[in-house]
């Protein structure tokens, strides 16, 4: 395979307020047309986080969002949310419902819209099941569920006061349950971020810089509870979640874990009662990715760590790429030119890039690399015209 192309590991889809309609079991049909009645009365757009210029029928329209992201060298995608039924915030992928049955239904037609979507391009998209922790049984259930329906992956829930800690043992069946079926976990990056008023560019700025705390705490929780450990298997993808704070974050731990001279009798007791066996550095590199989302070569320049002297980071083996399509923040119209800018990176080969670009996202999500090949070649871009090409006419010529 000569050509290169992207799977994005951070899509965001859904359905139209009256396509979710019939995934709903018929006895919440009716609280479901209450809540769209409710909806267009108070002139609330059925949208979602569009960027200006992409139609919002993308969300949806599986004939448009493969032409609109071949048209970038993107040959498939992992997906997120982007609106729930019941949601409660116009632009919040998941929502959150106060009714704790009407919130499981809205999980439930969203899982069940989502892979029929997914079956519309067969092979080439990962959708994550919407899954909560709150009932350990249910949430088995629906895991075996996403995988029996062609499903590639689970969303990780937001941590929400009250919720069970991802180190508490009780919520090892969920993660046998992954480990069993094959299903990797996704972080992605905001979920369990407080509602901020009044709203506003301080929130909004608040949530951007707060928002890698919320989403890194599973990393830090999972390793300490010795997840990986019990599950060494299961694996964790972190999207969007930033990824300046990995690095410093792996190191510290690894201090606080080796140096008695500056930890003393804390360090010594985590030895007797600690329940993992390794460094966070290694549970890094064997269980754990990143989707670099939206990708850009300033992000990628100042978190990715490249060369001999890769240590705790971020670094070529782990790091994914991820387009953020269609939210309002991704590189949509930009895209090759960012591609264009890693193959140009001094510090990378073609063997490397081609990890970032998709090989990495394959093995993380179980994408058949045989199944993409001639979406690859019809739709990809040489590696060697891009690097020949002015920077200024890669995305015309492309």
């Amino acid at each position: 395979m000569n050509r290169m192309a992207i799977i994005s590991v951070d899509g965001h889809a859904k359905a139209t307020r009256a396509g979710y309609r019939e995934y709903f079991d018929s006895r919440y049909v009716n609280h479901y047309d209450d809540w769209v009645a409710a909806q267009e009365r108070q002139g609330i757009p059925d949208a979602g986080n569009v960027k200006p210029g992409i139609e919002p029928e993308c969300q949806w329209d599986s004939g448009r969002r493969l032409r609109q992201l071949e048209s970038e060298g993107v040959v498939a995608e992992v997906l997120f949310p982007n609106g729930l039924p019941f949601a409660t915030r116009r632009f919040e992928d998941a929502g959150r419902v106060d009714d704790p049955v009407l919130d499981r239904q809205a999980r439930v037609a969203y899982n069940r819209w989502l892979a029929d979507f997914c079956a519309e391009a067969p092979g080439r998209r990962a959708g994550q099941a919407v899954v909560s922790f709150d009932d350990i049984d249910l949430a088995i259930e629906d895991i075996h569920w996403a995988k029996e329906n062609g499903l590639g992956g689970i969303m990780m829930p937001s941590l929400l006061p009250g919720g069970k800690a991802f180190f508490d043992p009780e919520l090892d069946p969920i993660w046998a349950a992954c480990q069993a079926v094959g299903l990797p976990i996704s972080q992605h990056g905001g979920a369990g971020t407080p509602t901020y008023q009044p709203p506003g560019f301080a929130a909004i700025m608040t949530l951007a810089i707060e928002q890698q705390f919320y989403s890194g705490r599973s990393l830090w929780q999972m390793i300490l509870g010795g997840v990986f450990d019990r599950f060494p298997d299961l694996h964790v993808a972190f999207v969007e979640t930033g990824a300046g704070w990995i690095a410093p974050t792996i190191r510290d731990l690894d201090k606080r874990l080796t140096h008695d001279d500056d930890w003393m009798a804390f360090a010594r007791l985590m030895r007797r009662e600690r329940a993992f066996s390794r460094l966070a550095s290694e549970y890094w590199t064997t269980n754990c990715h990143m989707g670099l989302s939206p990708f850009t070569m300033v992000q990628f320049e100042e978190n990715v760590e490249v060369g001999e002297g890769a240590t705790a980071g971020v670094t070529p083996e782990t790091v994914m790429y991820g387009v953020d399509f269609p939210h309002f923040e991704s590189t949509t119209f930009e895209t090759l030119g960012q591609a264009a800018g890693l193959l140009r990176h001094p510090g990378l080969d073609e063997a490397a890039a081609r990890k970032i670009f998709y090989g990495n996202a394959a093995a993380v999500y179980g994408f058949d690399l045989a199944v993409l090949e001639p979406h690859i070649e019809r739709v990809g871009f040489d590696p060697a015209d891009m690097q020949a090409t002015p920077m200024a006419s890669v995305q015309a010529r492309l």
